[in-house]
């Protein structure tokens, strides 16, 4: 069997890997002219970790990671608001249930499990159409691909999903975050410790990582995409945004190098009618791309692709497909229903409220 995938991201990757294990040839199309680290940190919660095993990516990955034991929700004084044991629910689980990583490593891991000569760089998905029953993909550069199978795990700018639902539509979130990795761990840090601290409209995430480093969110409230003024603002500026934040934030960020900061608006999808068009299928962010609250972006993609490989494994195409579309829209729509108010912003996407879902599926 083959199976075209549009994306190299963590969808893309989980997939591919999964569908190797059941002997497919796939080919990725990935529009970066390259396959390099980016990004900073991420949180893997507890779902992600159960697919990744799954998939039989458990230990790669973790090997890359750093286990966390506890979450604790603080004030900006350092006072403890909440506290989560994650220790428990890794014995409950039998596996991790927290884990962060960069993000950078994490696309390493994955692609360590594949054999490069089937990605192929610089394919920008400008456009997919029906064509029989194949679907026909157009690429930025006039190449045309036609499959019996597409996989889109191309995020929540997908082409694929604009092109064969129009009527789905990105939604801002009314929030913008900053990421970066500092060297460095402080002398008061527990790694072992995931941190979160609340302000008036701002909060401020720690969680150490790998090689002695830091990787650290700030997100505030933001009344328009594209805010000039949280766009521009420079390391001095989200400084000056956490002033008075207690130790070791101000030490943190004083380690950031200046040219390292990662800015974004959060945007999320509205909730999907189906994320199957005949054979072409959305998995990631391209189907139903959330805000980072309990890490689930990166978790429901791994899921759909654990759970996607699983039903080709034993079923026809035609029916894992449909078979996919009900379990994975269940899922989602009730992830997106049971996001507790008070984690809403959180950006680093951890369970501040409750421990994280397992794999469903």
């Amino acid at each position: 069997m083959r199976a075209v995938i549009v994306g190299a991201g963590i969808a893309g990757l989980a997939v591919a890997k999964g569908l190797r294990l059941l002997g497919w040839e796939t080919e990725i199309y990935e529009q970066a002219s390259e396959l390099k680290p980016l990004g900073a940190g991420l949180s893997l919660s507890a779902n992600a970790l159960s697919a990744l095993r799954t998939l039989g990516l458990y230990e790669a990955v973790v090997a890359e990671a750093q286990p966390i034991h506890r979450l604790d929700l603080l004030d900006n004084k350092g006072q403890v608001l909440q506290s989560t044991d994650f220790q428990r629910f890794s014995q409950q689980y039998g596996h991790l249930s927290m884990a962060v990583l960069h993000r950078g490593d994490l696309h390493k891991a994955l692609l360590s499990e594949l054999t490069r000569s089937i990605i192929h760089t610089d394919m920008e998905c400008v456009d997919a159409r029906q064509v029989g029953e194949n679907i026909a993909l157009r690429f930025a550069n006039g190449e045309i691909v036609e499959s019996g199978l597409v996989l889109a795990c191309d995020g929540i700018h997908s082409a694929v999903r604009r092109a064969l639902f129009p009527q789905s539509r990105e939604h801002f979130a009314r929030y913008a975050c900053w990421r970066a990795i500092a060297p460095g761990l402080p002398q008061v840090m527990d790694p072992t410790r995931l941190t979160e601290s609340w302000g008036a409209g701002k909060r401020i995430g720690l969680a150490a990582i790998p090689g002695e480093r830091v990787y650290w969110f700030a997100c505030c409230g933001a009344d328009r995409l594209g805010d000039p003024e949280l766009a521009q603002a420079d390391l001095a500026g989200v400084q000056a945004m956490f002033s008075g934040f207690h130790e070791p934030i101000p030490e943190v960020l004083d380690r950031t190098p200046a040219d390292s900061l990662i800015w974004t608006d959060i945007l999320d999808l509205d909730p999907m009618p189906s994320f199957t068009c005949g054979r072409a299928v959305l998995l990631g962010d391209a189907a139903h791309a959330v805000t980072p609250d309990l890490g689930q972006g990166a978790g429901l993609a791994m899921e759909d692709a654990a759970v996607l490989a699983a039903l080709f494994g034993r079923l026809s195409i035609d029916q894992a497909i449909r078979e996919y579309d009900m379990r994975r829209l269940n899922r989602a729509h009730k992830i997106a229903a049971d996001s507790p108010p008070l984690c809403q912003s959180c950006a680093m996407g951890e369970p501040a409220c409750r421990p994280a879902p397992q794999l469903a599926g």
